[in-house]
């Protein structure tokens, strides 16, 4: 069964059960499907929205994100959730590039859409969901499983975001996956705080364990204060963090004193998860499966079981049911046990490729394998650690942000002849960008000129920390930036 006909399923079988709390409103499992026949109507009568259109949300979390996907689902049409946290050029690309039909904005983010204008995408409010009576039911059993289902944009290495095609078997072996791993129950409560605009806090749990009948607590956005406050007061059995979030709720006064009694376990996501957060959980009693993939992968690929969690402290777990994972080495051969190499990912929740670009999927995606960069090995029992990223990239509060991205922003800037954008380890985010650079003759620049330049041309968590000003950036005998020097001065300097 697919989305719709497992949601069907629930709100026949248990109606008035919780589907989502949402800012202390509960929406049933029965009220859900109204909503989405409502839309589904809308969307297809009133709009036009057939197989293939896009059809984007701009905002915060919110149940009608949840609402347009299922109506998306039902008719063939591709869910473009955009990231909330961009700057105004990033999303004049992003719907240049995915062309959306029409797109659903809370009215904050609808101004910087009016403000880019681009007549070709209609701009409507949620609201307009349920403007009109629910139209004639269309079934979801119609659209081929291979439809995609999803156009999910990821920070690109080419200094441009890609767009991730997911279909509607891929989300749906995804929910397996996780299923399978989790075993969720009804009656369970799961907490969701992460951005839904990632598939990361769309499908690890909150897909997976509404499909199943469990309640999800969903956020609008992250508050450490709020999470567990939450925490305690409903009960919460589960939850999915990155480490940003987990840094700074383990900072937070209130800590050590909220009850946590009723947490089974916590899923952590990312690529590099520090092992001091993982062990403040488990010294609370709460297990943290660790889980990795990418958005490429749908994004569950590898997992750690909740009861070998303590066991198996930092290890991201083993292979999904549905997942084969290979390590090899840069001539694509299998790597024996306890040897390093690149992670690569088979499966039918592997991506269907990049939206209009042939180009980078074939680099990518070989004979149905996904090479995810990230290097890593296999333990004698069968365990996956990750060891290190793809050089280049910075995971920054769970963020990926791909300094080719901010170095090609950055080159416009008048005194910025090069620049050089590399990771500095932090014990909050993870890591943060620092840019190293050279300088125009007679120009200067301090970090606050340059923030402003990248105000309205990067989201704000992109943005450099910090700025290196160096006479001249290090170079190998090609011409090529040496970006470990440039680590190695800036650990030098702390």
């Amino acid at each position: 069964m697919y989305l719709n006909e497992q949601l069907d399923h629930w709100a026949s079988n248990t109606p008035d059960s919780q589907a989502i709390v949402f800012e202390g409103k509960a929406i049933s499992f029965a009220q859900l499907a109204g909503k989405v026949a409502c839309a589904r109507g809308f969307l297809s009568e009133h709009c036009g929205i057939r197989a293939g259109d896009r059809v984007a949300y701009l905002g915060l979390n919110h149940p009608d994100m949840l609402v347009i996907l299922f109506a998306c689902e039902s008719l063939g049409a591709i869910f473009n959730p955009l990231n909330s946290r961009l700057a105004r050029e990033e999303y004049a690309f992003l719907l240049a590039n995915a062309e959306p039909k029409l797109c659903f904005a809370e009215p904050s983010f609808a101004d910087i859409l009016h403000d880019i204008g681009n007549g070709d995408v209609e701009i409507l409010s949620t609201g307009n969901l349920y403007d009109k009576p629910a139209g004639r039911d269309r079934s979801a059993t119609s659209v081929p499983s291979s439809q995609p289902l999803l156009l999910v944009y990821t920070s690109g290495t080419t200094g441009r975001p890609k767009g991730v095609l997911l279909s509607r078997f891929a989300v749906q072996v995804n929910i397996e996956n996780c299923q399978d791993l989790f075993q969720f129950r009804q009656g369970q409560r799961i907490q969701m705080t992460l951005p839904l605009f990632h598939v990361g806090g769309l499908c690890i749990l909150l897909l997976p364990a509404l499909m199943h009948g469990s309640t999800i607590h969903l956020h609008a956005r992250f508050d450490p204060e709020d999470t567990l406050a939450e925490i305690e007061a409903a009960a919460i059995t589960t939850s999915l963090l990155v480490p940003a979030q987990m840094a700074a709720m383990m900072e937070h006064p209130a800590w050590q004193t909220t009850d946590l009694s009723k947490m089974e376990y916590v899923v952590v996501g990312s690529s590099l998860i520090p092992i001091q957060q993982i062990k403040s959980f488990h010294d609370r009693g709460i297990p943290a499966s660790q889980i990795y993939g990418a958005t490429e992968t749908g994004p569950a690929a590898i997992g750690l079981k909740i009861d070998e969690a303590m066991a198996h402290e930092g290890s991201a777990g083993q292979a999904m049911k549905h997942c084969r994972i290979d390590v090899r080495d840069k001539d694509r051969q299998s790597c024996p046990v306890g040897e390093r190499g690149d992670v690569w990912v088979w499966g039918d929740n592997i991506f269907s490729g990049y939206w209009r670009d042939q180009k980078e999927t074939d680099k990518v995606l070989v004979d149905g394998w996904y090479n995810t960069g990230d290097v890593g090995y296999v333990d004698e029992e069968g365990y996956y650690w990750i060891v290190d990223r793809s050089k280049d990239v910075i995971i920054s509060g769970g963020e990926n942000i791909y300094p080719a991205e901010i170095e090609a922003a950055s080159l416009n800037h008048p005194a910025i002849a090069a620049i050089a954008v590399v990771g500095k380890a932090d014990s909050r985010w993870g890591e943060t960008p620092v840019a190293a650079v050279e300088l125009v003759d007679n120009s200067d620049l301090d970090l606050e000129q340059y923030h402003s330049f990248l105000a309205d041309r990067l989201a704000r968590f992109k943005h450099p920390k910090e700025l290196l000003i160096m006479a001249s950036l290090p170079r190998n005998g090609m011409g090529k930036v040496e970006k470990s020097e440039i680590k190695k001065r800036i650990q030098q300097q702390g």
